[in-house]
């Protein structure tokens, strides 16, 4: 029973991921009304009190131009760049619980929910529940035996058409559109001395060369799975404790891995190295990275406060009016304009054009 209330704590916590060295003088934080947990109307609009369970989880950009926000409480928001739609259980998705959202290679948008996947053709939801056992399985190694589930944490489609599916108990699916097949499941434990396996997988990304890596949150470090073969990454410097929160590839093909307590690991195709800053030495936990259009690397961190930018030596923190508010930050995005996006727990919703911070957390119930 501990250690099921370990996983628990970790979830709720977890989701509840060219500037040349300067951040621009500070300017005018754009005028919205403050109503962060005010429960009051303000210029007609109705405030909601958000708590640290309600997060906005995923920023994605469609081939539309639209920004998909998928949130643990409040199911999915659509943005067009006017207006927001905001997609719930009410409308036909699986689960207002959504941690994961894709669009595939023919426009569906995929939703990875506490009830399996969820595809969307912008009219019809359809649900695909992940194959649950008749009896649980044990691991022909040791004779322990694995958690089930129904919830998706990550998802991505590979080239070939494949879809990749991260669970929060049971690793690592590949649906073919027809077939699961399951890879790592006997992989991570809540303790690396649990009797019980529980891989929880919180990230998944291919490579350049379409290899898929796969992300561990407990203890099960970074697998990377090249046809037939998986191999097994362990690295160094604080890593030790196998638990990699998230995953980005960059345009040069370099992959980083944020991590629960080892900071960011940045590997070129041959070595991973440990990202810190020179000068204070500090590394940034359970951290998102994005590469924007401009090449500037963004990070976030769900574990710390603030937003930063990385030139590659230091983390530069965003000084600018407001950025005080980013804190808890689970992703960092871009949508088709260059703007960045920045969600996270309490609901927060904000936008950065470059000159000034916008916050959407309660104006994208307001529509």
């Amino acid at each position: 029973m501990n250690q099921f209330k370990y996983l628990f704590i970790i979830l709720i916590t977890l989701f509840n991921s060219s500037c040349n060295g300067q951040i621009q003088s500070k300017p005018e934080i754009a005028k919205e009304p403050d109503m962060q947990n005010s429960g009051k109307l303000v210029e007609g609009k109705k405030s909601f009190k958000y708590d640290a369970g309600d997060v906005v989880n995923r920023g994605y950009l469609d081939n539309s131009g639209n920004m998909w926000f998928t949130t643990l409480k409040e199911g999915v928001f659509m943005y067009d760049g006017k207006t927001f739609k905001n997609l719930t259980v009410k409308d036909g998705l699986c689960s207002n619980v959504v941690n994961a959202v894709i669009e595939d290679k023919n426009g569906i948008m995929w939703f990875g929910t506490s009830k399996g996947l969820c595809s969307y053709d912008g009219e019809n939801f359809i649900n695909i529940p992940l194959p649950q056992e008749d009896s649980q399985s044990v691991s022909p190694e040791t004779g322990l035996p694995s958690r089930k589930t129904e919830t998706v944490l990550s998802l991505i489609q590979a080239s070939n058409g494949d879809f990749w599916v991260g669970t929060d108990a049971s690793g690592a699916y590949r649906y073919d559109g027809k077939t699961f097949t399951s890879f790592l499941k006997f992989k991570g434990r809540i303790q690396p001395d649990s009797n019980v396996y529980n891989n929880c997988i919180l990230s998944i990304i291919e490579d350049k060369k379409g290899s898929i890596w796969i992300g561990s949150f407990t203890h099960g470090g970074l697998s990377e799975i090249n046809g037939n073969n998986i191999i097994h990454h362990a690295l160094k410097d604080g890593y030790g404790d196998g638990m990699i929160s998230t995953s980005y590839m960059d345009r040069k093909g370099n992959l980083w891995f944020g991590t629960r307590n080892g900071g960011i690991y940045k590997y070129d195709g041959k070595t991973f190295k440990n990202i810190a800053d020179t000068i204070t030495g500090e590394q940034i936990a359970m951290a998102s990275v994005l590469e924007d259009r401009e090449g500037t690397i963004w990070i976030a961190s769900f574990a710390r406060k603030g937003v930063y930018q990385y030139d590659g030596k230091s983390f530069i923190p965003l000084d600018i009016e407001g950025s005080e508010k980013l804190n808890d930050v689970k992703f960092v995005s871009e949508d088709i304009d260059g703007n960045i996006w920045f969600g996270g727990r309490y609901g927060i919703l904000w936008r950065y054009d470059g000159n000034e911070l916008k916050e959407f957390t309660h104006e994208k119930r307001n529509n």
